[in-house]
């Protein structure tokens, strides 16, 4: 009998832990029916992590359906048991309000649990959103690349670290602080927002994007996506799994710039361009074409898009928008608003635009679309 077939053979017996392996076997296999089948009968059996992995495709709909607050409730009850990928996903559902109200207390607690069993990543956003050196050497410690790379030219820094005590004292301005809307334009509409993320936040970003990138793709005429030579640089979407509380809290206050349902957003997109790496002109609403048909109907139509500019330091590198014969290249952290749709929610080919090639230096800029439906549950779902 071979490893597989003693795994299976256990799982069909009643053994949970066998009865989840085989679960993600058919996840990988992208197989959602048979995996949320076994992944059931693995979280009957009292697995721990097979219940909040249940409890994440209830809340997304992946092989069962849609159960957003039945979904939270195995999260939580996952993360009680200290279930480390429950705790995680339930950091990042309580502070965005997925499928529950927003409540980064909740959050804030999952993170401390998991910074007490070692975990680095953490440790690391405790270290950062409570601006403590001491917390951030010891996330360094644990492991986390992302506090190695805050630590430079601090290694020294010591110290014990109460993460609960340390929760207590972040300090939550960076992400609530007020908000202006500049106006660019009237027609179409175009907005400038000074200052939106603070520089710590810019670079958190970008250093949980940077060993994670892939080439861009390109809407293509099947309605699908695919790699283009229009489209040459590299991008990271965060979604619920790879997302963390301090992404969530940056996504609520791009929705808040935006003045968009935090619901509406597509996963928070991070784009990096080398010298010579660009995204040819492209409008940003999905064209309304019979292969577009159905993701419009089920996901609706993009109508804004924010970007956020995250470093500084290169050359070239503005987003062009040809017809409007207008190009901006915002500061650090400043954002970049526009609408792709017309006040009666048709289409607007006078969007086009293009994110040009640093011709020296490298580029970060955060995307972040915004649709005229809800994609995931709202807080109150």
């Amino acid at each position: 009998m071979t490893e597989n077939e003693r795994i299976v053979a256990n799982a069909k017996a009643g053994d949970p832990a066998a009865q989840e392996m085989v679960a993600l076997s058919f996840e990988a296999a992208k197989q959602p029916q048979e995996a949320a089948g076994w992944m059931s009968r693995a979280a009957a059996g009292g697995k721990a992590s097979a219940v909040g992995r249940l409890g994440l495709w209830e809340l997304v709909g992946y092989g069962v359906p849609r159960a957003p607050a039945q979904g939270v409730a195995k999260l939580d009850k996952a993360a009680a048991a200290n279930d480390a990928f429950a705790l995680h996903v339930a950091s990042v559902v309580h502070a965005a309000g997925i499928g529950t109200t927003s409540d980064l207390g909740k959050a804030l607690g999952c993170l401390v649990r998991l910074a007490d069993m070692g975990e680095s990543r953490a440790a690391c956003q405790l270290a950062l959103m409570s601006r403590s050196g001491p917390a951030l050497a010891q996330a360094a410690r644990l492991g986390s690349g992302v506090a190695q790379l805050f630590m430079r030219g601090r290694e020294d820094i010591q110290g014990d670290v109460d993460w609960r005590a340390l929760a207590a004292s972040i300090d939550l301005t960076p992400f609530v602080s007020p908000i202006v809307r500049m106006p660019e334009r009237e027609e179409p509409p175009i907005w400038l927002v000074e200052n939106l993320l603070e520089p710590w936040i810019c670079d958190y970003v970008i250093a949980m994007s940077a060993p994670v990138l892939t080439r861009g793709k390109v809407l293509d005429e099947t309605g699908g996506e695919s790699v283009r030579q229009e489209r040459s640089n590299t991008v990271m979407n965060f979604g619920l799994v790879d997302s963390d509380v301090i992404l969530e809290l940056v996504n609520l206050r791009l929705a808040a710039a935006a003045g968009m349902p935090p619901e509406n957003a597509e996963a928070l997109g991070v784009l990096h361009y080398a010298v010579g790496e660009r995204y040819a002109p492209h409008v940003d609403y999905i064209p309304e074409t019979l292969q577009n048909a159905e993701q419009l109907r089920l996901r609706g139509q993009r109508v804004r898009t924010l970007l956020v500019y995250l470093n500084d330091g290169f050359e070239g590198g503005a987003t062009e928008f040809p017809h409007l014969k207008v190009a901006y290249k915002p500061p650090r952290g400043c954002a970049l608003i526009f609408d792709s749709v017309k006040q009666d929610g048709s289409v607007d080919p006078m969007t086009l635009h293009a994110g040009a090639s640093p011709t020296a230096g490298q580029k970060w800029v955060i995307s972040k679309w915004f649709r005229n439906k809800a994609l995931r549950p709202a807080e109150t779902a």
